[in-house]
Parts: structure tokens; C-alpha cells; sequence
């Protein structure tokens, strides 16, 4: 199976949405929000570009760390692969699409801050995303 793998650092734009599946599978989503700067090779200076948004999900316990942990403004650094979403509009009927990045690892940058980590105790059991 081929998958688009990414990696990116940006900013938390709200702070991490916290639900359960109903099998009671949770799952956090959060856009994160990448500046970029643009160099203007006439005039030698930096300006910034237009952001680019990335719809992230994280499943299982990850999920609930994440909630945990970071909140809105949070500088992250996120790596995953990126599934296309599909449904139909319930006032519409018009079928919908998103691309979102199903998050393998998320956590905060340490370019400008610092983090205290604290480790949750160890399970036997390893959570998948269930897609």
C-alpha cells in the first residue's frame, strides 16, 4: 500500500477536539497552521507567505495525550500520512472530500519553548489506528 508521508512543524489553531468512537475508541482532531516565509529575490527581503492548514486526527492514546498536553498556539511537529475523507452533506446531498493527516507521532517543538515530559505507565497492549 503506498501512502503520502509528512512531516511538518506549525501551530495548534485551537486546542485539540477530544470525542469517542462508539466502541469507545478515542480520537482528537486539531488543524495545525504552517507560516511559511517567502524570500523577494529583487529586494532581498522576507515576507510571509499565505499559511497552509492541515486537518490532523490522532487515534487511541495518543488522542488523549494530546488533549492532555497542548492547547491552542502550541508550536508542534507532526508526522503522519494523509487519507482523503469522504461523506455527503446532510443539507445538500452533495458528496464531500477533505484530506486529512492521520498523525503517526505529534508533539511540541522545541525551537522556542521547553516541555516536561511525563510518561504514562506501560501497557501490554498496542493501539493501532483503526482505518
Amino acid at each position: 500500500m503506498s501512502t503520502t508521508t509528512v512531516t511538518f512543524t506549525g501551530n495548534l489553531t485551537s486546542d485539540p477536539e477530544l470525542r469517542f468512537t462508539p466502541s469507545g475508541t478515542p480520537v482528537a482532531e486539531s488543524r495545525v497552521l504552517v507560516n511559511r516565509r517567502t524570500k523577494d529575490r529583487e529586494t532581498n527581503e522576507y515576507h510571509d507567505a499565505e499559511p497552509t492548514g492541515h486537518n490532523c486526527k490522532v487515534w487511541g492514546k495518543k488522542a488523549e495525550n494530546l488533549a492532555e498536553s497542548l492547547t491552542s498556539g502550541a508550536r508542534v511537529v507532526v508526522h503522519g500520512h494523509i487519507e482523503t475523507e469522504t461523506w455527503t452533506d446532510k443539507e445538500t446531498q452533495a458528496k464531500r472530500t477533505r484530506d486529512v493527516v492521520i498523525v503517526d507521532e505529534i508533539g511540541p517543538s522545541l525551537k522556542y519553548a521547553t516541555a516536561v515530559v511525563t510518561n504514562n505507565p506501560k501497557t501490554t497492549q498496542q493501539e493501532e489506528y483503526p482505518g
